[in-house]
């Protein structure tokens, strides 16, 4: 067995029993002394592991390193909430409580999922470059579809899948318009991410809701090309999902881009200690900025291009935390959303 899988094999098994001995210790001192049998820096189990990682190739160290840091984290999680959740018995605190009544454990707070993807988007295009921007909720149909080259009988644009409102005016169905009112409002150079809710007539089951989040990109100068496009959204996709992160474009078709393509993943997980390689996942729609769409906001489609693109970060947080059903992310379940309490944007 090479030192890196047995290393891996190891980390494994002191996660499973450490999580054990953890949610049935009963006593502060004794959990204590268990977080000092694990994390400590001379005679911790996991201070034992990472000393090990000398005998690991160079290649494969930053791979047994990252599970050592996951599995840290997993620990120090489960440590903190039995902390904060442990009842005080007799011996920790004489007569302080009723001992036939638990003490309700306090709940701490944690950074919704989905947040935490746009967050970890946001400053990783923040890096290249990208300005953020909003826009309204609440839309005309110049803005939502025909500024966008989409005619009002596109079936985009029908009642049985926008959300019209009785006076005036509609739910924006896409994070688009806001690109339109980037265009009015500025001019070139133009580098935008524009994260925000969009509402549509859905479903509301695993794979859809009737409102949901997207994150709109946009950018426009003199000389942006379909190779810019691809190399923007490859970097991002390596830096997201992880540096061996396989991106390809399938030809696809979307009112205001042109030429239109699917961005696929293929990525790297950890199972069972080993790595896998995923099947090909679509993650986001994109395309060169149609030349009618720059016509409706005074630019010179002669002199200026550009790209756009466009993700969901809910079915982004599905596959990055292993999440099987959309819905868990809008029923306010503590149990659920404390998992992710020590999740950390990069």
């Amino acid at each position: 067995m090479s030192p890196k899988i047995a290393l891996l094999d190891s980390l494994a098994d002191i996660e499973q029993s450490a999580l054990i001995r953890i949610s049935t210790t009963i006593k502060t001192k004794d959990l204590e002394a268990l977080r000092i049998s694990l994390l400590g820096r001379k005679e911790g189990k996991l201070s034992q592991i990472l000393k090990q990682l000398a005998s690991v190739e160079p290649s494969e160290r930053k791979i047994v390193g990252a599970e050592a840091n996951r599995v840290k984290n997993a620990l120090i999680a489960a440590l903190e909430t039995a902390q904060t959740n442990l009842a005080y018995t007799e011996e920790d605190r004489p007569g302080s409580l009723d001992v036939t009544l638990p003490e309700r454990g306090r709940w701490q707070g944690s950074e919704h999922p989905i947040n935490l993807v746009i967050k970890e988007v946001w400053k990783i295009f923040q890096t290249m470059g990208f300005t953020r921007a909003r826009g309204p909720e609440i839309e005309s149909e110049w803005y939502n579809f025909e500024a966008l080259n989409t005619p009002l009988d596109h079936p985009a644009a029908d009642e049985q899948d926008t959300l019209y409102l009785k006076n005036s005016g509609l739910l924006r169905s896409h994070t688009s318009p806001v690109q339109i009112r980037t265009l009015e409002a500025n001019s070139p150079p133009i580098r935008v991410l524009a994260p925000g809710m969009v509402y549509r007539r859905d479903t509301y089951d695993a794979t859809h809701t009737p409102s949901f989040h997207q994150i709109e990109g946009l950018v426009v100068d003199e000389g942006i090309t379909f190779v810019d496009l691809k190399a923007t959204l490859e970097e991002f996709s390596k830096r997201f999902w992880g540096s061996g992160t396989k991106v390809r474009f399938r030809p696809s078709f979307f009112p205001f881009t042109e030429p239109s393509a699917e961005v696929d993943v293929k990525r790297i997980v950890m199972r069972e200690g080993q790595e896998i390689e995923t099947d090909w996942i679509e993650v986001m729609g994109a395309g060169m900025v149609d030349p009618n769409v720059l016509e409706n906001v005074g630019y010179d489609p002669e002199r200026y291009t550009g790209f756009a693109f466009g993700m969901g970060p809910g079915r982004m947080a599905l596959l990055k935390y292993g999440v099987t059903d959309l819905r868990m992310f809008f029923q306010n379940d503590v149990r659920f959303l404390s998992q992710f309490s020590h999740k950390s944007v990069r």
